[in-house]
């Protein structure tokens, strides 16, 4: 965390660079988002321009502290600076809670053509480890995860582990409505989430586990 230019170079110093640097605040959602609502009072689900990566010495980031307090204002929250992650397929894992079949464990393709495409699917807590490596190969994107034209194949192992963690978070934890990683970088040696939400909230009246039906 960084309060000001100094603290975020010093962070940066110690991290190594290049580094990213992010909004703190927890009412802007997803920070790379271009700004939608010029409304600064509103709960903004987008900025304009939240984070800023691949900051390569002190002076980039001293900037982009600046460049960042100025758009944004009393809605950056200060900076959270962090260490550039490496090359890999974006994807998204969450958690809600309906109201028939309780809570349900979310997987997706990161960006803006899965977002369009609406390329997600859903399994019911709890999971198995046969349940999230059938969860994470049961998109149309999928095969972006395995090597699509030449591409590196990513750690599916480490990835299905990520899903089977927010299955557990799902079935351990009543008060979590909503559960948010967005991205999850897989790359060719493990997964990492980039940026994480939670909603926490009074758990609702469980279903009957053994009663499915549509809603």
């Amino acid at each position: 965390m960084a309060t000001s230019e100094d603290e975020a170079v010093a962070a940066a110093d110690v991290l190594g660079y290049p580094v990213a640097l992010k909004a703190a605040s927890g009412r802007i959602v997803h920070k790379s988002d271009a700004d939608a609502d010029a409304d600064a009072d509103a709960d903004a689900d987008a900025d304009a321009g939240g984070v800023r990566l691949g900051l390569a010495d002190a002076a980039a980031v001293r900037a982009a502290f600046r460049a960042m307090t100025q758009a944004l204002e009393h809605r950056m929250g200060g900076g959270v600076v962090q260490p550039m992650a490496g090359a890999g397929v974006e994807s998204i894992v969450g958690v809600v809670n309906d109201a028939s079949f309780g809570p349900l464990v979310m997987f997706g393709l990161s960006g803006m053509a899965t977002d369009l495409l609406g390329d997600r699917a859903f399994r019911s807590a709890p999971l198995t480890d046969l349940d999230a490596a059938a969860l994470v190969r049961s998109l149309r994107s999928s095969p972006l995860l395995t090597g699509y034209r030449g591409s590196a194949p990513v750690d599916l192992a480490a990835l299905e582990n990520v899903v089977l963690r927010a299955g557990r978070l799902a079935e351990d934890i009543p008060e979590l409505a909503e559960l948010d990683l967005n991205p999850v970088v897989a790359g060719p040696v493990g997964s990492l989430v980039l940026d994480v939400k939670i909603r926490l909230a009074v758990p609702p009246r469980r279903p009957d586990p053994w009663l499915r039906r549509l809603p």
